[in-house]
């Protein structure tokens, strides 16, 4: 399962310290309360920290192995030869053979092992209610108990055909809850219920929707949990209650274990500044190896470098001071990521654990610090703050993050739209919402009830007068429909931006800059005082350009251009920021303000923030 789900690579979120005043979560919201708009509950998850949270390690486990003594059917296990100790869907043989999950001796003798090397707690595996997994969590549950040992579940993916997804979403949530939340062994922070989310499952909602499943749950089950997402993003430290990744094995593939541990060192440090600034649990990942490669073609290796890889990767995250290491696996057996005890490497990876998980427990908790990014500055905050003094912000529907979440912390009146609202005149317009924000990635909500209906309502909007801004986090913003097709949206809603196959003399997009190019920003300071005169474009990360370049057929329409890249020729390369005002081609009477993907990464949230909205007001409902 890791594989499909790897640490990405890792980049300083948006960190902003000017908060504006935040209300407190009221848990007592009624089983029918409908929930508050994504922007508020973000205001009110902010107000969730997690101070002194007790060290601990944790590992992944898993529970889908079964042999016909105590399930239907061999479960996970194929073509066992205990003779040759080999197991074709196995990268390793376990010294206990193929056993049963819901053996109550393996149960045991795992737990037993697991608490022997300073193992606190298991994450196992959970696809759903009468599933194999989900027989064997009260199992567990039960033989932890008396022994003093927790558990969790992953909650792996949300699988309900004849439900919408925040429906079936809640009905998982709250069965894992009423079932097991209230276990004696169930892994909890004061007291409250902890379950990890698996990326394939995160994946399957957007943070709407997730604001929408936890704010239902926390209604109808009356009491509190947290949720530990997968994934270092700005998005999950806001929504979620704490953060972690699966699996590392993309850092380690191919890697020495020099690269291996100058890679962690930066990862590891990020991500629990990440999770720390939010006051949201830190957990980092540990791995002794992976090899899937005997399951999946061409499948994915990371060495296990004769047993170097795992401490160097334990040094590396005691070092970072999290609050949770996790070891990705107890018993993955097919992707060889496991450390319980092998055929071919004995109990080597449990003795390694003990050298430094009981040491880990026993340092003392850490306290979430501040965010170390640039705060904006009181003065600009109340300059902010006067400009859009009476003037609401509209979110498009989508994911949210960027420059939606600064103006959040900025204290800006904001309102994240729902589908339904776009289609409402009434609700969607120019006066009401003189300023509209696409800042999610590159897909958008095209049709709520009839094909093609949100594209309407937003030229609607645009024809209106109302200016829509594109600050995304992915290159081309409006290229795909919530079908996943391609639709390349952007032009009729006003951007004239270079799509990937488009060229155009030296205004051409890429997947990477041309070779031999010094390629800087040229910053229009008169527009954008508060920003460097001319920066570099980035050496690493994404590099996927996709500029704004005025068309020739624009007749009177203005252009003007905000950031410029150029070559040390002087050879342009169109915009990665520009505004566009439609007066003699379509959306007429429509503005648009274009920034690319990678800008708040090079100039800084804060600063481009700032300027970027105190020009949009004055542009607002001007013709």
């Amino acid at each position: 399962m890791g594989e499909n789900n790897p640490m990405r690579k890792l980049t300083l979120p948006l960190m902003v310290t000017a908060m504006a005043v935040l209300p407190r979560f009221l848990f007592a919201q009624s089983a029918g309360a409908p929930p508050t708009d994504t922007l508020s509950f973000f205001k009110e998850q902010t107000a969730r920290r997690y101070d002194r949270v007790p060290r601990k390690t944790l590992a992944f486990y898993y529970t889908w192995y079964a042999t016909p003594k105590f399930w239907t059917a061999w479960s996970h296990w194929k073509n066992v030869d205990p003779v040759k100790k080999d197991i074709l869907t196995s990268r390793h043989y376990p010294v206990k053979g193929a056993y049963d999950s819901l053996d109550p001796a393996i149960i045991d003798y795992h737990i037993d092992l697991a608490k022997q090397c300073g193992i606190d707690a298991f994450i196992t595996t959970w696809w759903g209610k009468g599933t194999l997994h989900d027989k064997a969590v009260n199992k567990l549950l039960d033989a932890a108990a008396k022994k003093r040992f927790e558990a969790t579940v992953y909650w792996e993916t949300m699988v309900h055909p004849q439900k919408t997804l925040v429906e079936g979403a809640v009905e998982d949530l709250l069965y894992v809850l009423r079932t097991y939340g209230s276990h004696p062994a169930f892994l909890k922070v004061d007291g409250k219920p902890v379950i990890f989310v698996y990326g394939r499952a995160m994946n399957q909602a957007k943070t709407g929707d997730w604001a929408q499943i936890i704010q239902t749950a926390r209604a109808q089950y009356e009491k509190d949990f947290l949720l530990i997402a997968d994934g270092y993003k700005e998005t999950n430290a806001r929504v979620f209650d704490g953060l972690h990744t699966y699996n590392i094995c993309r850092d380690a593939a191919g890697k020495t274990l020099d690269e291996i541990r100058a890679i962690e060192h930066k990862n590891y440090a990020v991500a629990v500044a990440l999770a720390r600034s939010h006051g949201k649990i830190s957990c980092l990942t540990v791995i002794p190896g992976f090899d899937n490669s005997k399951n999946k073609k061409p499948g994915i290796v990371a060495d296990r470098h004769d047993g170097k890889m795992y401490p160097l990767l334990w040094e590396e995250a005691v070092a970072a001071e999290p609050d949770w290491i996790l070891i990705t696996s107890w018993n993955e057996w097919h992707e060889g990521s496991e450390i319980e005890p092998s055929a071919e490497m004995g109990d080597r990876y449990i003795q390694m654990t003990a050298q430094y998980a009981p040491a880990f427990g026993k340092k003392p908790p850490s306290v979430s610090r501040p965010s170390a990014g640039k705060g904006l500055s009181p003065d600009k905050i109340a300059e902010l703050q006067r400009l859009y003094k009476g003037k609401t912000i509209g979110i498009l529907p989508g994911e949210i993050g960027g420059g939606a979440l600064w103006l959040v912390d900025a204290g800006i009146d904001v309102k994240a739209l729902t589908d339904e609202q776009m289609l409402d005149p009434a609700v969607f317009n120019a006066r009401r919402f003189p300023l509209v924000i696409n800042c999610g990635g590159e897909s958008y909500r095209q049709t709520v009830k009839e094909k093609g209906d949100c594209d309407r309502a937003i030229i609607r909007y645009l024809n209106e007068g109302g200016l829509l801004m594109a600050m995304t986090s992915l290159p081309l913003p409006f290229y795909a429909n919530e079908e996943k097709e391609k639709v390349g949206s952007a032009r009729q809603f006003g951007f004239p931006i270079r799509g990937k196959a488009e060229t155009g003399g030296e205004a051409r997009s890429w997947e990477k800059p041309p070779e031999g190019k010094k390629l800087t920003f040229a910053i229009d300071k008169t527009a954008l005082p508060g920003l460097p005169a001319s920066i570099a474009f980035p050496e690493n990360g994404d590099l996927r350009w996709r500029p704004c370049v005025k068309e020739p057929n624009a007749g009177d329409d203005g252009y003007l251009p905000l950031a410029t890249l150029k070559d040390q020729d002087g050879g342009e390369y169109g915009n990665a920021i520009a505004y566009i005002e439609h007066k003699s081609t379509p959306p007429k009477n429509g503005k648009n303000l274009y920034v690319w993907m990678r800008m708040s990464d090079l100039l800084g949230a804060n600063d481009l923030c700032f300027d970027l909205f105190r020009f949009a007001v004055s542009k607002m409902n001007s013709h």
